[in-house]
């Protein structure tokens, strides 16, 4: 919970600022002073520029932050001490969540550059692949350039700048980009990891601890702009909208994994009470916020999030104080260390500590140990409980020789279930969900057995392809729901009327199947082929108040194999047969007998 209240005030960020990091202390020497002037209605840059100097309030910072302002905020820059060496300049402004940001570079009256950019425009429509700001600044002589900035946003209004030259620029999002490249790689492992535990134990602890995860990581994504980059870079609206809702989503689910954790419902039924109708709440917030505005929804989870994290730990010290249990220790640690990071991340943002790798990234390295910890946390849970269930069963085995007999049926019986299980999932594997018979995989399993078979008995070996005509058609004209009706029905009466057990139909994908039939010469399979296709040529398929008929072309192959290794080219031939049943005007069957094209 005290993660939740550090991203929370990040958002509202009344008195929270977005530092950079610059290079070198030569950098910030380039932004000689910024200024600024706040409007209602938007002014023209010419309206801008007219301002009188007195008009203008000057930033001590070159880090500014007004929270949630409206306004049109327009900023003054200027630039100087420009090597001549270097042409190529980035302006950078770190804070990715501005709605609009237009920039104006000015070397005297002549209008150099102009940008336009921000979250509610598509990712592809900035000037610089970067998840913050950045703006290419061609600088060809060292006179004082004037740099012109207007912002609005309905988060908070913030602007961080840094000024580098291409190289300390790509530099320092490199830097960046590894830093949060292992901070995102540590907690998608220990998604995984608990993941894949729950799917093991299948004990819920570990399914809200993924799921409250899976926020968290989805907010930090967004709030970072990395989810606009690759999840919706051409969906500004949702973009807009995922902040809130993830937030939400992190109280709903923050709720319920403490409440689970700690056992509120057995120890603090009322406290568990109140936590639920929270929950509930913040569900609903987070729902809501997909239709209203941003700046008031964010504010009131915010508020939410504050009241959820002081009753999380009031409760979890209570735990601690009564039971000392040893998870409960690990967990109360696990959100220290959170605290810790916000705290040394809210002082650098205030000036009291340095800018630093550690003061910078103090929110990341928080939340990885705090990943870390629950996880050991859980385990330990589940390792004490498993520990007292092993103590339990050794007491009864010395008290009552009948519980290992118990023990030895509950045994047997779960191997059964497994078996059952395993099954299943073997028959589920080797079967086509669409049409209920075998798939592609278990053709490629069974027909080089049974071909083997035939080479090892002498006997012949027989199979044919079929395809159904004209299929795109049913897709295009009547929906793919359709589509898939034809494919079942057709399955199905190529099914019935196989007449042997050992004759097997697959679906070979897409609309073609195949049928394999053992002990057969070509002329029994031509039987066989011509029997189905004359079947499914009188099917008429009810759809919705249409009957819709079907045809099918066949290839068919037969052969006595002679050595194993000659399956491809049984295969090859009946799909040969197939195309030249398709070539020759479908809704026919073609093998080597009747072949036009041998003709």
């Amino acid at each position: 919970m005290l993660k939740l209240l550090g991203i929370l005030c990040i958002f509202l960020g009344t008195a929270v600022t977005t530092q950079a990091i610059p290079v070198n202390a030569q950098e910030s020497d380039y932004l000689e002073r910024i200024e600024y002037v706040k409007f209602q209605e938007n002014p023209s840059l010419e309206e801008v520029r007219k301002l009188d100097n007195s008009i203008w309030e000057k930033s001590l910072s070159q880090n500014l932050n007004f929270g949630f302002a409206q306004d049109h905020y327009w900023f003054r820059i200027i630039v100087k001490n420009i090597p001549p060496s270097e042409k190529t300049w980035f302006l950078r402004s770190k804070y990715p969540l501005l709605d609009h940001i237009d920039l104006y570079l000015l070397s005297g009256s002549e209008l150099v550059e102009e940008y336009h950019s921000g979250d509610f425009l598509k990712f592809s429509q900035r000037p610089v692949d970067d998840l913050s700001f950045a703006f290419p600044i061609s600088i060809t002589n060292n006179k004082p350039h004037v740099i012109y900035i207007h912002l609005q946003t309905t988060s908070s209004l913030q602007l961080s700048l840094t000024l580098q030259n291409e190289s300390d620029y790509w530099q320092t999002v490199g830097a960046e980009n590894a830093i949060r490249g292992a901070f995102y790689a540590v907690l998608i492992s220990m998604l995984i990891y608990n993941a894949i535990i729950f799917l093991m134990v299948r004990v819920r602890s570990y399914l809200y601890y993924v799921i409250y995860l899976s926020c968290f990581i989805l907010l930090m994504a967004s709030s970072h702009g990395l989810a606009y980059r690759y999840l919706w870079p051409n969906n500004p609206e949702l973009n807009q909208i995922s902040i809130a809702f993830f937030a939400g989503s992190i109280v709903y689910s923050a709720i319920i994994f403490v409440a689970n954790f700690l056992r509120l419902k057995d120890i603090h039924p009322t406290l568990h009470k109140i936590l639920m109708s929270i929950a509930i709440f913040a569900l609903m917030t987070s729902l809501i916020s997909l239709f209203a505005p941003y700046s008031v929804m964010i504010q009131i989870i915010a508020t939410i999030g504050l009241i959820t994290a002081l009753i999380a730990i009031f409760s979890t010290f209570q735990e601690w104080f009564k039971q000392r249990r040893r998870e409960v220790l690990i967990f109360i640690i696990a959100w220290s260390a959170v605290l810790v990071g916000y705290v040394l991340y809210i002082a650098q943002k205030f000036g009291a500590l340095p800018v630093n790798n550690l003061t910078e990234h103090a929110v990341e390295i928080g939340a990885v140990l705090e990943a870390l910890l629950l996880a050991l946390g859980l385990a330990d849970r589940i390792n004490s409980e498993r520990k007292i269930r092993i103590k339990a069963q050794e007491h009864m085995l010395l008290v009552q020789k009948k519980a290992n007999e118990e023990l030895d049926n509950k045994v047997r019986e779960r191997t059964d279930e497994l078996e059952v299980i395993n099954n299943q999932l073997h028959e589920k594997s080797i079967t086509d969900s669409l049409t209920q018979i075998r798939n592609r995989n278990y053709f490629d399993y069974k027909f080089p057995i049974e071909y083997r078979r035939s080479c090892r008995s002498r006997t012949s070996i027989a199979l044919f392809i079929l395809d159904i005509d004209h299929f795109k058609k049913f897709n295009d004209q009547y929906g793919h729901q359709a589509g898939d009706e034809v494919l079942r029905k057709v399955a199905e009466s190529i099914k019935k009327n196989l007449n042997r057990p050992s004759d097997t139909i697959f679906r070979y994908g897409g609309e073609e199947f195949t049928v394999l039939l053992p002990n057969t010469n070509k002329g029994g399979a031509f039987l066989v082929a011509e029997h189905v296709r004359k079947k499914i040529e009188e099917t008429k398929i009810e759809w919705e108040d249409k009957q819709l008929s079907v045809t099918i072309s066949i290839g068919v192959a037969a052969c006595t194999p002679s050595h194993f290794e000659g399956g491809s080219t049984l295969l090859q031939q009946a799909d040969d047969y197939l195309y030249a049943a398709k070539d020759n005007g479908r809704n026919q069957v073609i093998y080597e007998d009747n072949d036009p094209m041998a003709k």
